[in-house]
């Protein structure tokens, strides 16, 4: 059982219709950024857990406060810590993807990125890295910086470890936010978008030393919105 707090923090343990004894010491944390007080669906017929959380951004020029973020599935996972829980997008969003582009097996240096040239405001970003000797990679996204910090082993801010020297993440890029998977949901990050409007182009990145970008799949997305007459 998980208890999980409005503050994206939860425990581990037994519940036995009365009471619920956590099996560790404190409190774990797969969410980070503007996530707060979130909420799950019942019972959905194919068994997920499936989350909304309430994205705590500006939303200037709209005629509402705020925003949810994008649905994502919650696993339980055993890793070298002892149990944890996982957050990913819904595989859904595929059916959002309108056009894709792919490359991969790039070696990256600190003046030498990786650019692919793309359209749109609304992306599905996928990347793997082989970190190397580099101090930061990540993805440019319009100005929009998704990095890992490779000495403080964190991803924009949220502590994640490399996996056998490797790091990926899964970007979903909206209007006016960014919400980040990494480690195929070791962690989930939520985020405003500070630099808005149409992307050009996505560049990955290293800093302080060389990285190999093992794969990149970028698949610019429709909006979930029809229009309407």
């Amino acid at each position: 059982w998980v208890i999980f707090a409005a503050d994206a923090q939860y425990a581990i343990g037994k519940f036995d219709g009365k009471a619920f004894t956590p099996e560790h010491e404190g409190k774990h944390r797969v969410h980070y950024g503007a996530y707060y007080a979130s909420q799950t669906f019942s019972d959905p017929p194919d068994g997920r857990r499936i989350q909304i959380g309430w994205a705590k951004i500006n939303m200037p020029g709209m005629p509402f406060n705020q925003a949810f973020t994008f649905p994502h599935s919650l696993t339980l996972r055993k890793t070298p810590d002892g149990i944890r829980m996982f957050a990913a997008p819904i595989t859904e969003i595929a059916s959002l993807r309108k056009k894709t582009h792919s490359a991969g097996g790039a070696e990256l240096a600190p003046d030498a990125p990786k650019s692919v040239a793309v359209s749109g405001e609304l992306f599905e970003i996928r990347a793997e890295f082989d970190i190397g000797q580099a101090k930061a990679v990540g993805l440019d996204i319009g100005g929009n910086r998704v990095a890992y910090d490779v000495a403080g082993k964190k991803l924009n801010g949220a502590p994640m470890a490399p996996v056998d020297g490797k790091v990926t993440m899964q970007v979903i890029v909206d209007r006016p936010m960014i919400e980040i998977c990494g480690n195929d949901g070791a962690v989930y990050i939520t985020s405003s978008r500070p630099k808005r409007g149409d992307v050009s182009a996505v560049k990955a990145f290293a800093d302080g030393g060389k990285a190999t970008l093992l794969s990149i799949e970028i698949h610019e997305l429709e909006s979930i919105w029809r229009k309407t007459k």
